[in-house]
C-alpha cells in the first residue's frame, strides 16, 4: 500500500485542527482538495478515519494508528532534509517544542535567543500547555522535546534533569500576612487562595499538600497563568502562588508583597523528555545539548 507524502501531511493537519477547513487554512490548500484527499486515503484503507462529533471531527481507532506512523514518517523526513541542508549551508531544522507555562515564562527565553543566536538556521515552534500535555506530545510524537514537571514519565521517553525553581506566596499590600517573611502552607486554610490551573504542575502539588490538611482550602477562583494570579491578588482576591523570579517583577507595582513560602514542595524540579531514539534530527541534538547546560553558562 502506497501512501504519498501530501496527503499524510494534509491528514496529520486535519487529525491537529480536528476540522478540514481548518487544516486546509493551515497548509494553504482548498478545503474540497483536503476533503478529497481523506476520502482517497479512507478508500484506500477501506475503513472511516473519522465521525463527525460536537467538537468538529473525531478520530477512528484507525486514524489514531495511523497518526502515529504518520508524524513518524513526516519528523524522518526533516531528518533527512535538515542533515543534507547541513552539508550546504550550516546547520538547519524545525524543532518543536512543547512547555510548561512557568519555564516558558522564566526559563525558555534566554534559553532559546542563545541557542537561535547561534543556529540562525533553525525554526522552532514551541506551545505551551500543563506538564501533562508536553510529555503526551512528545510520546505521540507531536513534539520533539518537552519541559515538565512532576512525576508524569511514558514509556519510550529519556528524562533530563533541566532547571529548579522557588515558589513565593504573593499576597495584597493589606493582607493579614502582609508583615510576614515566612509563611506556611496550613495557615492558607484561614484565607481565599487563587487557585492553580487544573491539570498544572503547581495544582498537583496544592493537591497533594491539601490531603495532609486538617482544614479544607478556599479556592473560590481558579486561573491560567501567573499574571492572572497578580491581578487577581492586587485586586484583593486571595493568596497567589507564584515563581520566585515572576514574584520580582510583581511586587514593583508597590500594590502586592512575596512572603517565602516555607515548604519542601516550593522548590521544583523542572525536566526535559525526548524519545529514546537513535534517530533524533541533528537540531533537536543541539537544542537538547543546548538546554542541558544552560545552568552552567
Amino acid at each position: 500500500m502506497r501512501f504519498d507524502l501530501l496527503s499524510l501531511e494534509l491528514f496529520v493537519a486535519v487529525c491537529e485542527e480536528q476540522s478540514i477547513a481548518k487544516a486546509a487554512d493551515r497548509e494553504h490548500i482548498a478545503a474540497s482538495a483536503v476533503s478529497k484527499r481523506i476520502s482517497d486515503l479512507e478508500a484506500r484503507l477501506k475503513t472511516p478515519l473519522f465521525v463527525r462529533g460536537s467538537k468538529g471531527l473525531e478520530l477512528t481507532a484507525a486514524a489514531h494508528s495511523m497518526l502515529h506512523h504518520a508524524r513518524v514518517v513526516m519528523r524522518d523526513l526533516r531528518q533527512m532534509e535538515s542533515e543534507l541542508s547541513n552539508h550546504a549551508s550550516g546547520m538547519r531544522g524545525h524543532i518543536r517544542v512543547h512547555a510548561s507555562v512557568s519555564t516558558i515564562i522564566q526559563h525558555l527565553p534566554r534559553d532559546l535567543r542563545e541557542f537561535l543566536a547561534l543556529h540562525k538556521g533553525v525554526r522552532i515552534d514551541l506551545q505551551e500547555g500543563t506538564s501533562q500535555q508536553a510529555v503526551e506530545a512528545v510520546a505521540e510524537n507531536a513534539a520533539d522535546i518537552g519541559v515538565f514537571g512532576g512525576v508524569v514519565p511514558r514509556q519510550g521517553l529519556k528524562v533530563i534533569p533541566y532547571r529548579v525553581d522557588r515558589i513565593v506566596a504573593l499576597v495584597h499590600k493589606d493582607h493579614p500576612l502582609a508583615d510576614r517573611e515566612i509563611v506556611k502552607f496550613a495557615e492558607f486554610t484561614d484565607f481565599d487562595l487563587i487557585g492553580p490551573m487544573k491539570g498544572s504542575f503547581l495544582d498537583s502539588l496544592v493537591l497533594r499538600a491539601a490531603a495532609d490538611l486538617t482544614r479544607s482550602l478556599r479556592m473560590p477562583v481558579r486561573v491560567n497563568g501567573f499574571e492572572t494570579v497578580f491581578s487577581m491578588v492586587e485586586a484583593g482576591l486571595g493568596i497567589g502562588l507564584v515563581p520566585e523570579k515572576c514574584a520580582e517583577r510583581y511586587v514593583t507595582s508597590g500594590n502586592t508583597v512575596a512572603i517565602v513560602f516555607d515548604e519542601p514542595w516550593s522548590e521544583r524540579q523542572w525536566n526535559l523528555c525526548v524519545q529514546e531514539s537513535q534517530t533524533m534530527p541533528p537540531s533537536v541534538r543541539l537544542l537538547l545539548n543546548h538546554l542541558t547546560n544552560s545552568e552552567t553558562r
